[in-house]
């Protein structure tokens, strides 16, 4: 296949996809395509929050992070925080301070289930750390929704996430497409080893990668803030002198171009992210990235709170596994993509609690 045919693909994939995506009307409503994944087989559906006339309790939903040290989980926060205003219901956000801190969440999912919280919406540290916990709140009749990260327990509820195999995939193909693969020498650093959407990126990156004549030199995994994953390349570029391209997750992308600014590579080394952020999109349009995966974050985090609301309120879902349509951003089809659908709005402040009125 040729690096215009990829290009092309990419391209069109990003433009079909954000023709889909639109914003909430008037009434805070909102109808999204979505793909469906309900037992493997992905199906296009729209997706449109549920009416409020539909609500009829002021229900209290527990939130967990991994962390909340950068603007991809901010976009995720400021996307439930919308939809709970939206339904006049009550979130609490609990975060346990990076990917290292399994036994935080598991703390604080296990206090969640004590305080009674009506539903859990989780964005997991371990796909199958917390499936014991996802059991218990099942029995205790606490419907557990997996947003995000990926979680591997039947018992779950519902998945409001996009395929980062298919976000690996994406980014290895765009790699290929804008280089010369047999001259690619790239540093991969795809995030913390054991969570479910690192794990799934490397999985989809690595399957483009073989027999395409690109080596890939190293693999780097790590907790994903900014400061682990920029002393993580710093380091490699270091130790592996001909890397010419990184592929990092989000943090990593944004961390890639100080750590090449700093030893005067900055353009004789190409950078790709996985998903996307605000410092990422910025460096892309400014020729420094060449382009990102993006998972459309804050649609994820309406979907996850919507999904808590239907299934509390005894509503069919359209689909118990869905997400919106990943897609590959660069400069050149930046302009499609609507920023509150990726973001939080500029200025917006993490907000942990929100009462139902």
């Amino acid at each position: 296949m040729s690096r215009r045919f990829i290009s092309t693909l990419v391209c069109l994939a990003g433009l079909a996809t954000v023709g889909a995506l639109s914003a909430e009307a008037a009434d805070d409503s909102w109808t999204f395509d979505i793909l469906a994944r309900d037992g493997g087989v992905p199906k296009q559906i729209k997706w449109t929050n549920i009416p409020k006339d539909k609500i009829t309790k002021p229900w209290n939903i527990c939130v967990l992070f991994p962390h909340m040290k950068n603007v991809y989980w901010v976009a995720g926060n400021y996307g439930m925080v919308q939809e709970a205003q939206r339904d006049h219901i009550s979130t609490q956000l609990f975060e346990a301070g990076g990917y290292q801190n399994l036994s935080t969440q598991l703390n604080q999912f296990d206090n969640c289930i004590a305080n009674k919280y009506d539903a859990i919406v989780i964005a997991a540290i371990s796909a199958d750390g917390v499936g014991p916990l996802v059991k218990k709140a099942t029995a205790a009749g606490i419907p557990v929704i997996d947003y995000a990260n990926g979680i591997n327990e039947p018992a779950i509820a519902a998945h409001a996430t996009v395929s980062f195999v298919d976000l690996g995939r994406m980014t290895g193909k765009a790699v290929l497409g804008s280089s010369d693969a047999k001259k690619d020498v790239i540093g991969f650093f795809p995030g913390p080893e054991g969570a479910n959407f690192s794990d799934d990126a490397v999985k989809g990156f690595m399957e483009v990668m073989k027999d395409s004549g690109a080596k890939v030199a190293l693999t780097k995994r790590g907790d994903a803030s900014l400061n682990v994953q920029l002393d993580l390349i710093d380091n490699a570029l270091q130790a592996y002198p001909d890397i010419n391209y990184i592929v990092a997750i989000d943090p990593g992308a944004q961390g890639a171009i100080t750590a090449l600014r700093n030893s005067r590579r900055l353009g004789e080394v190409k950078v790709a992210s996985i998903n996307i952020i605000p410092p990422v999109y910025d460096d892309i349009l400014a020729g420094l990235t060449e382009g990102s995966g993006v998972d459309f974050t804050v649609i994820q985090a309406k979907l996850a709170i919507d999904m808590a609301v239907r299934l509390l309120e005894k509503q069919d879902l359209p689909a118990h596994e869905a997400g919106p349509n990943p897609a590959f951003l660069t400069k050149a089809n930046a302009k499609n993509y609507e920023w509150t659908t990726m973001f939080a709005p500029k200025g917006f402040a993490a907000t942990y609690s929100v009462q139902a009125k």
